[in-house]
C-alpha cells in the first residue's frame, strides 16, 4: 500500500508529564488605545491673525471698488455691502485656522464734518485682534475694519 506511505501520524507532544496535550495559543489582538482628545486653546505658532496681510487686502479692496467714484446716497449701501464680503472672503482665503473673521464697513460723504466712532469689545488679547483702514477721496469716506476672534 502506497498510500499507507505518505500519511505520516503525528504523535501528540507530552506536556510535562501530565499526559495532557498542550494546546497551541494564538495571538491576541491588542487593541491601540485612542489619542488623548486635543483641545487647542491658543492659536499655533504661524497660525495668529496676520494683521499686516488683511490690512492689505483691506486697503486693496477699497480702492478697486472707490476709486474714481462719487458719492450717492442711494449706491452707498450696496458699495459697502461688496466690500465687506469681498474683503471677508479674501480673509478667509488666507486660512487662519479657528478664527471667526467679521467685517464692518461704513461709507459716508465728506461734507467737511468730523466723525468720531468707537468701539468695545471684550476678547482674549493674547488670540483676538482687529485691523483697520480708510479710504477717501473728494466725495466719500469709507472705513473697514476687520475682526479676527479666536475661537476656542
Amino acid at each position: 500500500m502506497a498510500d499507507d506511505d505518505d500519511v505520516v501520524d503525528e504523535e501528540p507532544e507530552a506536556g510535562g508529564g501530565t499526559g495532557d496535550s498542550v494546546t497551541a495559543i494564538s495571538p491576541v489582538e491588542t487593541v491601540k488605545p485612542l489619542a488623548p482628545p486635543k483641545y487647542e486653546v491658543r492659536p499655533g505658532l504661524g497660525e495668529k491673525f496676520q494683521s499686516q496681510n488683511v490690512r492689505d487686502i483691506i486697503l486693496s479692496t477699497m480702492q478697486e471698488q472707490l476709486t474714481g467714484r462719487q458719492y450717492r446716497a442711494d449706491q452707498a449701501p450696496q458699495w459697502a455691502k461688496v466690500i465687506a464680503n469681498a474683503v471677508r472672503q479674501r480673509v478667509q482665503e488666507l486660512d487662519m485656522k479657528r478664527y471667526k473673521i467679521l467685517v464692518q464697513t461704513t461709507i459716508i460723504e465728506m461734507k467737511g464734518a468730523g466723525i468720531k466712532c468707537g468701539q468695545r469689545c471684550i476678547w482674549d488679547p493674547e488670540t483676538d485682534d482687529y485691523i483697520d483702514d480708510l479710504f477717501k477721496n473728494d466725495s466719500l469716506f469709507c472705513y473697514t475694519i476687520v475682526y479676527g476672534v479666536y475661537m476656542y
